[in-house]
C-alpha cells in the first residue's frame, strides 16, 4: 500500500503547514519510546499494520495514551485479520476487522454526530470509491462516540464468497482511553481519498481533536474498551 501511504503523508505535510504543527514522520518503530513520545502531543499511524511493536514500544505507545496522550490512524491500521495484540485492537482502534468486498465501491457515508468538531462542515451528501471494512462487531458503546457510518444499501457488501453486511456500519469514531483520545477512520485504501476535500477535513479535524486543540468529552465519558 505504499502508494496510499505516500498520499496520506503528502496530505500530512500539507494539514501540518496550515497550522503551523510540527510532524515528524518515521518507519522505524525503534522511534516508539518513552523518551520520545514525551516531545509529542499525538500520534498518527499511517495505514501501519502488522506486528510491528516490540513489547516495549507496546508498553510506551499505550503510556503515552492512557497518560492523556492522542492517536489517530487510518484505514489499514484497523484492517489486521489476525490481531496479536488485544489493546490496540480491542482498546485503542475498538474494533476488528473481518474482510472487505473484492472491488472497490461507491457508498454513501452518514454523518451521524453532526455536533462533533471533527465533522464540522463535511458534505451531507458525501460519497466516495473505496474499499470498504466490516468488522466483527460495531464499536458503539461506552467511551466511544460514532461519526460516520455507512449507508449499506448503497454499495454491495455481499460477495459470492462472503457476506460482510454488518446492520450498524460504523466507519469513522472516537475513543476515550485513560486520559487519552483515540481517532480511527477506515477511509483510506485508495491513494485519491487523500486528495478528497471531505477526508482531508476529516484528518485534519481529527488531529486537532487527538492534540487538544478541539473539545473533548472524554473527561466525563466512561472510559472505553476492557483492561487487556
Amino acid at each position: 500500500d505504499a502508494p496510499s501511504v505516500e498520499a496520506a503523508e503528502a496530505s500530512l505535510r500539507d494539514i501540518a503547514a496550515r497550522h503551523g504543527w510540527t510532524f515528524v514522520f518515521t518507519s522505524d518503530p525503534g522511534d516508539i519510546t518513552a523518551a520520545n513520545l514525551r516531545r509529542f502531543k499525538a500520534v498518527f499511524w499511517n495505514n501501519v499494520s502488522g506486528d510491528v511493536l516490540t513489547l516495549g514500544q507496546r508498553a510506551a505507545l499505550r503510556t503515552f495514551v492512557e497518560k492523556g496522550g492522542g492517536f489517530a490512524a487510518v484505514h489499514g491500521s484497523g484492517g489486521d485479520p489476525l490481531y496479536v495484540w488485544d489493546w490496540y485492537a480491542d482498546t485503542l482502534i475498538g474494533a476488528r476487522f473481518i474482510g472487505d468486498v473484492d472491488e472497490h465501491q461507491k457508498a454513501r457515508i452518514r454523518i451521524e454526530d453532526g455536533a462533533s468538531p471533527i465533522t464540522a462542515g463535511l458534505s451531507p451528501d458525501w460519497a466516495m470509491l473505496e474499499e470498504w471494512y466490516s468488522f466483527a462487531k460495531s464499536p458503539r458503546g461506552p467511551g466511544t462516540t460514532i461519526l460516520l457510518t455507512l449507508d449499506e444499501s448503497s454499495y454491495k457488501p455481499v460477495s459470492a464468497l462472503r457476506d460482510l453486511r454488518m446492520g450498524d456500519h460504523p466507519i469513522a469514531w472516537t475513543r476515550c482511553v485513560g486520559r487519552g483520545r483515540s481517532f480511527y477512520s477506515a477511509i483510506g485504501h485508495r491513494p485519491e481519498t487523500y486528495r478528497d476535500p471531505d477526508n482531508v477535513r476529516l484528518m485534519e479535524q481529527a488531529i486537532a481533536w487527538t492534540i487538544g486543540a478541539l473539545p473533548s468529552d472524554c473527561d466525563t465519558k466512561q472510559k472505553a474498551g476492557p483492561d487487556k
